[in-house]
Parts: structure tokens; C-alpha cells; sequence
């Protein structure tokens, strides 16, 4: 009679012990999995704050870089503002908004403008552009700001009307010109800014509540020849330098109004705001019921989901700080940025 072989099953005991085994194992690599996904969840939202921060300080630093240095302010909420400089301006003060008077270097590096083709077909380019230096001897408010080396031509018209209309594809709006600067015009929005004077912040750039403009130390100007700009009549009995640089603008960093879902999460959106001129009382905001300023300005979002933005000034270098944080997250970063 012929035996067949069997086989031994697990025995129950065994079988538990498998079970077991198999389900510590897909437990541990359930666990490594979802550190994994976490972590590179965690770098993925680190790495693209990192960058968001570092863009928004990179485009503040780049315009501080053409700032006249005088000019920078430190508002509060409420509007009231110290000299960036000033000893009451620190990192940990309530001071949130950051403004400032640029000079126009497009228009100091030069504005080309295309006039046509001469008899050999070659183009013919004329450039427009200030020296920014004064001819003190035969300057004056009734002679007008002798500027040697300048260029005060249809290209340099043409170039602060590109810089300062709204929309420049909109050619009705251009032609409104309801944001236009007429560069001939003296007091239509172009200043003229001295090297070497002492100016007042609290009054000598229009950023005070009410304006006189008897009490402005910077020049309006309008084109007067090809290198000589008239200067208006309320600039009598000023200071004049042998160095100037031309602005066309205010520039203001500061916080935009909080949404119901920015507040209960402690952030805000950080604005841009320009194409304004505080010594024609403009702003870029009401800060009184009272305020007679005209909001003028146009804005651009630098920066969403911003919790701190700070900035204080010593020896002439700006210090920055800015943290963001993530939607949907706590991961807050912070980066920070020196601009000379």
C-alpha cells in the first residue's frame, strides 16, 4: 500500500505571528511614507515662500536703490510720519508704511526716440535727457534752471508722458490724460530735487495733511528751452544747487486693507502704490475724515499672506524685513534685506 506525502500547515499560532509581522511592517512603511510626504510637503511650501520673499524685497531694494535719500518717510496707521533716520523709527515700532520720492533715472539715462530715416536710410534717433547739473550763474525762478548737456526735446516730452500716463495701451486714456504729466506744463507734476540742501521732511515735500505749497523746498518745472526748465513762481526766495535729479512720482509700501479671513489669520496683502505726488496734494490714502489730499495713486500687490513688515534706517543703510506665511498652514518665513 502506497503512503502519500502531506504537507504541514501553519498552525494558528503561526499564522497570528505572520499577520502580525506583516501588518507592524506596512504600519512602519505607512508611517515612513507620510514623514516622507510630509517633509516634502514642508520644503515645497518653505522653498516657495523663500522665493516670494525674496522677490518682493528684491523689486522694494531695487527701487530704494534710485531713492532721494531725504525724501524717506515712516508712516503709522494713522498717518503720522517721522524721517526714516529718525531715532523713533526702530523694528519693533508701530510704524507699517514706507514712502519715498524716487528720482526719474529712465529719464536720466536718456529716452531715444525713433524720428525717421535720413537719404541713406540710416535711422535717425533723437535722445532725450537731463545732465542734472545747474548752471548756478544764469539760474534762476524768473531766467529758469539752466541745465548744460541736457535734452529738453520731443523725445524727453514723449518719455515722462510714457512714465506717468495710466494705461498706455488705452490711446483715450493717454490723450485724456487724466494721469499724463505735460512736461512743459511747471506745475503739472515734474519736481526738481537739490543735492546739498537741507530739506525738511515734515514740510518740504508736500507729505503733510494740509498743504501749503508756499512751504514746499522743491522745484516744479516744465521744459522752457532745449536745456532750461521754468520754474514755478512759489519756489521765490528757495535754494537752489549745483546738482538736481527730476521726480515724477511718490512711491508708498504699505499694507493693503484687511479681508475678514486676513484678520482672523493675523496677515495682509503688501501694496505698492505710485504714480501719486504729495507736493500737488495727492496721496495714495485718506488718512482723516478731513483729509483734502487726492487720491491719485495706482497699486500692485507685492506680497500676499504678509505677517511683519518692519524697516528702520541707520548711517544711510535701510534695513528690511519681511515674513509670509503659508496659506492653509502655519509655516511662517522671514527674510531679510540691507539696501544702501
Amino acid at each position: 500500500m502506497e503512503m502519500k506525502k502531506t504537507k504541514k500547515a501553519f498552525t494558528l499560532i503561526e499564522l497570528i505571528i505572520v499577520i502580525t509581522v506583516l501588518g507592524v511592517i506596512s504600519l512602519m512603511s505607512f508611517n515612513t511614507l507620510m514623514n516622507l510626504y510630509q517633509n516634502y510637503f514642508q520644503s515645497k511650501v518653505i522653498n516657495e515662500l523663500e522665493t516670494q520673499s525674496e522677490i518682493a524685497l528684491e523689486q522694494i531694494s531695487m527701487l530704494l536703490s534710485h531713492r532721494i535719500k531725504q525724501s524717506v518717510i515712516a508712516r503709522k496707521k494713522n498717518g503720522d510720519y517721522l524721517a526714516l533716520n529718525d531715532s523713533g523709527v526702530n523694528l519693533s515700532s508701530d510704524f507699517e508704511i514706507l514712502e519715498f520720492i524716487p528720482a526719474a533715472y529712465e529719464l536720466f539715462d536718456g529716452i531715444n526716440e525713433y524720428k525717421g530715416d535720413d537719404t541713406s536710410g540710416d535711422p535717425i534717433i533723437e535722445e532725450g535727457i537731463y545732465s542734472g547739473y545747474v548752471d548756478l550763474a544764469n539760474s534762476s525762478v524768473a531766467n529758469g534752471l539752466k541745465s548744460p548737456g541736457s535734452k529738453f526735446n520731443d523725445a524727453f516730452r514723449n518719455g515722462v508722458m510714457d512714465l506717468t500716463c495710466e494705461n498706455d495701451s488705452n490711446e483715450e486714456d493717454v490723450n485724456s490724460g487724466s494721469r499724463c504729466i505735460n512736461a512743459d506744463n511747471e506745475n503739472g507734476g515734474l519736481v526738481a530735487i537739490f543735492s546739498s540742501i537741507l530739506y525738511r521732511v515734515g514740510s518740504s515735500f508736500g507729505y503733510q495733511e494740509n498743504l501749503d505749497q508756499r512751504h514746499l523746498d522743491i522745484a516744479k518745472v516744465g521744459i522752457q528751452s532745449i536745456d532750461t526748465l521754468k520754474i514755478s513762481s512759489d519756489f521765490k526766495n528757495k535754494k537752489i544747487s549745483e546738482q538736481y535729479k527730476l521726480a515724477y512720482t511718490a512711491i508708498a509700501i504699505a499694507p493693503a486693507e484687511q479681508s475678514t479671513e486676513d484678520v482672523q489669520n493675523g496677515s495682509f496683502d503688501l501694496k505698492i502704490y505710485y504714480n501719486y505726488r504729495p507736493w500737488l496734494n495727492e496721496s495714495f490714502k485718506k488718512f482723516s475724515s478731513t483729509s483734502t489730499k487726492d487720491i491719485k495713486a495706482e497699486s500692485a500687490t507685492l506680497a500676499k499672506h504678509v505677517t511683519r513688515f518692519v524697516f528702520t534706517e541707520k548711517n544711510g543703510v535701510i534695513a528690511l524685513k519681511l515674513c509670509l506665511k503659508a496659506e492653509k498652514s502655519e509655516i511662517t518665513i522671514c527674510k531679510s534685506k540691507a539696501v544702501y
